[in-house]
């Protein structure tokens, strides 16, 4: 009669086994996929996650911003803001606008703090129709390439490089410590240092005109 299988067998019919049917997992610093750390600040269809302030007045979140087919349209009027209830810091921030009833004014807040008022503390890119990639210092914020504590606003550095009223433009920003730079449709339009506010909500702009945006993205910077 043949023997039992010897130890040395076992172990080889178990190895088998286990290969068989049990994963084998990589370490962690070989897996080929990882995971995005993209989150859509706007869903495409409601202000989930989102609040708003408007100025001298008690109408209602929908009479001044709505929301149709992925898009997010505001009036403009009165003074205000939409804000994320959400704080962030060291990100890259992709966004996409346009004036669709002639030129028009608005802003994208950055490291907006509390409390809520027109206007908050925070940084604004500019909006306002031909001055898009210009970087604002509102309430007590300030930055270092501010030329005296009464310029609150750091002209862009490029002609403008919008394009036409009617069509989408975008905004990618990079907000990294104190650290801000801004990219009108590719061409880098501002950077400034030394920011007084290096965390907060993103904000909307309400300033008088019909804007309309859609696609807003941020990405933790590791």
């Amino acid at each position: 009669m043949k023997p039992f299988l010897t130890s040395g067998e076992l172990r080889m019919v178990f190895l088998l086994f286990a290969t068989t049917f049990f994963p084998v997992f990589a370490p962690a610093d070989e897996l080929a996929i990882t995971p995005t750390n993209r989150i859509e600040l706007f869903d495409g269809h409601s202000f989930s996650g989102w609040t708003f302030v408007s100025q001298g007045t008690n109408a209602p979140a929908a009479a001044i911003w709505s929301v149709t087919n992925g898009v997010i349209t505001c009036l403009g009027k009165p003074n205000g803001y939409a804000r994320t209830l959400r704080t962030y810091r060291d990100y890259q921030l992709h966004a996409e606008w346009r004036f669709p009833a002639g030129p028009g004014n608005s802003g994208v807040f950055l490291h907006l703090n509390p409390p809520d008022q027109v206007w908050p503390t925070c940084l604004e890119a500019q909006l306002l129709s031909g001055d898009a990639g210009e970087i604002r210092c509102n309430g007590d914020s300030h930055v270092r390439e501010q030329t005296s504590p009464s310029t609150i606003a750091v002209p862009r550095r490029q002609p403008s490089s919008e394009n036409p009223v009617g069509e989408w433009n975008r905004y990618d920003i990079v907000c990294r410590s104190n650290t801000v730079s801004v990219r009108v449709n590719g061409v880098l339009q501002n950077e400034v240092t030394g920011a007084s506010v290096s965390a907060g909500a993103i904000g909307l702009q309400a300033e008088g005109k019909r804007v309309e945006f859609r696609n807003l993205v941020i990405e933790p910077l590791p």
